[in-house]
């Protein structure tokens, strides 16, 4: 996805010769106020990464940004690359590690088994319209499916015993497959410049792992144990 900036001034679209490229009242007005009084308004544009550069392939999306008064001395609009949400789920993000406590994956019925994750935040580089970017995808929301038909949606990632927060009480004994789905937001920044958010999220599921859930069975006996 490209992203491009023409002066807010009336008429303008990327890439139409009928466009004013000169200072106009709206452009400078929209600015008025920000920390560099020199900023003019810029209408915000998109179009497909790869589009032919004709006044059609972009869509105005409705927002401005303040730039310097430099941008407008182009006589091309000023593009830079946008990371949509289909470019971000296409990155590699990792998994999140399941772990079990115990870690021999058997556990007893009516007792807490703890289950926690390690995923975390990573940085990846990549490449869009030839310009280096930065993706910064944050773990927000883990997705637990136990096995035994209950589930749970947190944006607690648990952590070791004795903290019990993600933990689960199975109520049957049985095989049980469990599964984890981590869902992230994510940040990118082209060329070192600022972070942007990236509109949407990407699910990431961790690989089905089974533990074996065991009844524990009480008996009395004539001599004491030793």
């Amino acid at each position: 996805m490209m992203r491009t900036y023409v002066p807010a001034c009336e008429g303008n679209w990327p890439d139409s010769p009928n466009s004013v490229g000169a200072l106009c009242p709206r452009a400078i007005e929209m600015c008025a106020g920000t920390a560099d009084p020199s900023d003019l308004g810029f209408w915000v544009f998109t179009a497909r990464a790869g589009a032919p550069r004709t006044g059609d392939s972009w869509t105005a999306t409705g927002e401005y940004a303040c730039r310097g008064a430099g941008s407008a001395d182009n006589d091309d609009p000023v593009v830079e690359p946008v990371v949509t949400a289909e470019d971000f789920r296409r990155l590699p993000l990792p998994a999140g590690q399941i772990k079990i406590q115990p870690p021999n994956r058997r556990t007893l019925i009516n007792i807490p088994t703890n289950f926690y994750t390690t995923a975390a935040t990573v940085v990846l580089p990549t490449t869009v319209l030839g310009q280096p970017v930065r993706v910064r995808a944050n773990p927000r929301r883990f997705h637990w499916v136990y096995g035994d038909g209950a589930a749970l949606t947190t944006a607690d990632p648990g952590a070791p015993y004795p903290s019990l927060r993600t933990a689960h009480i199975y109520h049957e004994p049985g095989r049980r497959s469990l599964g984890l789905t981590t869902t992230y937001s994510g940040e990118y920044s082209v060329a070192g410049g600022p972070w942007l958010p990236i509109d949407g999220v990407a699910n990431v599921s961790s690989p089905v792992t089974s533990l074996t859930v065991l009844a524990a069975r009480n008996e009395l006996v004539a001599d004491p144990l030793p």
